[in-house]
């Protein structure tokens, strides 16, 4: 096999391959030699077709599928001899050139671009260092009080913090809205600051009580056809309610399953809040890290081809998640993402090949056993992950990504900024 290889653009590349005629003569001979042992014809026992009657029968239908299946394993065989890195076939076509002595077919690639050394000594990455505390402790058990907040009948006027629930239909430019029945509403009082003409509607009122009046309803209200609008409103109060929240003992902590009292939800609360300091600390790092390598090396060619299958990818899957919600985004409206991605994906795996990182496999079943611990039953978590060949390449692409974002981390300008932990938590 004879391969040449043409510069016809940045990213462009002509290849031509030659592939000696008896390759091909040979391949099409046993393709025709394995048809007349299997081939039914009239007028022929099985398997006593003459040659001659399957070649004029067979041939070239046998030779045009040779000649496409060369074609592919020829280019893939071609491809790994010249080392490059291809993102795309553009096009694949056999040359007229070819003749007695070889079969001849060119190809148009698109290669990815020559990335030169990533120096990132230089790179400035800011780094938060965070610490849970005692409050964060009691600010987590807080919300699990108000996931325990029981409410009853107040038997009274309604006051602040009590919970209101009412039916309403609104009239609206001569539209009842909801056509039959009511719309139902439970909002507590306090709690309504994009509400504003409600939550003076509801000052006072007590069970039974019925009210006409406008109200303007909130810009980003449930029911569109009264977001942001002002309408004339029959209210009907069907219940006020006051709440209690539960004592914080050995009894709360049953409530969550757990058996060791108090003190062991507390240590169960701090954990899962270290698990997700870490979680949190390592996503702002690694968005810091990426910011850095796009920020300083990020000026790269991209293969057109490539950046169209990528975007294509990211179409299909926001129509996957959205299949009720009409027609997807066109596909120009995710370009800009899709070169990000590339470009990050180039500049990850350019920083891996040039520091000589490959995957850890010790990682792997960190990370693994990290994922499995947040199930009940990590066991069964580890089990599936195992058997199932997609999830591992997900999970080795995780762990690579973090040991190439150490790997810069350990050459790069890192500097330590404290932050509290809601903080942090809020800027994710």
């Amino acid at each position: 096999m004879q391969v040449s290889v043409e510069k016809t653009g940045e990213l462009e590349r002509r290849m031509t391959v030659q592939v000696p005629s008896e390759d091909i003569d040979s391949k099409v001979a046993g393709r025709l030699n394995q048809l007349r042992r299997e081939v039914r014809l009239k007028g022929f026992r099985p398997g006593k077709v003459p040659m001659n009657v399957v070649q004029q029968r067979y041939g070239k239908q046998v030779r045009d599928e040779v000649l496409s299946e060369v074609m592919q394993t020829s280019l893939e065989q071609a491809i790994g001899e010249q080392d490059l890195r291809v993102a795309g076939v553009t096009r694949l076509e056999p040359s007229p050139k070819g003749d007695q002595a070889g079969f001849e077919f060119t190809a148009m690639l698109e290669v990815f671009p020559e990335i030169p050394e990533l120096d990132v000594s230089d790179l400035a990455i800011e780094k938060p260092v965070a610490e849970i505390t005692a409050e964060d402790v009691d600010d987590m058990i807080n919300t699990l009080r108000e996931q325990r907040r029981e409410w009853h009948d107040a038997e009274r006027a309604a006051e602040a913090g009590d919970r209101v629930r009412l039916a309403y239909v609104a009239e609206l430019d001569g539209e009842r809205i909801p056509d039959t029945g009511h719309h139902e509403l439970a909002p507590t009082l306090g709690n309504l600051e994009t509400f504003p003409t409600l939550a003076e509607a509801l000052e006072g009122v007590s069970k039974g009580d019925e009210k006409s009046l406008e109200l303007t309803f909130p810009e980003n209200y449930r029911h569109e056809s009264l977001a942001g609008k002002t309408a004339k409103v029959e209210l009907s109060i069907k219940a006020v309610e006051t709440s209690s929240l539960p004592e914080v003992d050995d009894e709360f902590a049953k409530a969550f399953g757990i058996d060791g009292g108090i003190e062991k939800l507390r240590a169960d609360v701090e954990r899962n809040l270290n698990r997700e300091l870490k979680a949190a600390i390592n996503t702002k790092t690694k968005t810091a890290v990426i910011e850095g390598l796009l920020e300083t090396f990020g000026e790269i060619e991209l293969p057109p081809s490539s950046v169209t299958q990528e975007a294509r990818q990211m179409q299909a899957q926001v129509q996957s998640q959205d299949q009720n919600q009409g027609t997807p985004p066109p596909l120009d409206a995710f370009r800009d993402a899709a070169e990000r991605r590339l470009r990050l994906g180039l500049l990850f795996g350019e920083f891996a090949r040039q520091n000589n990182i490959s995957i850890d496999a010790s990682r792997v079943q960190g990370k693994l056993d990290e994922i499995a611990e947040t199930y009940e039953n990590p066991a069964q978590i580890v089990e599936i992950y195992r058997a199932d060949e997609r999830l591992m390449d997900q999970l080795e692409n995780i762990v690579l990504e973090e040991q190439v974002v150490d790997a810069i981390l350990a050459k790069a300008k890192v500097s330590d900024k404290t932050v509290g932990f809601k903080e942090l938590m809020e800027q994710q």
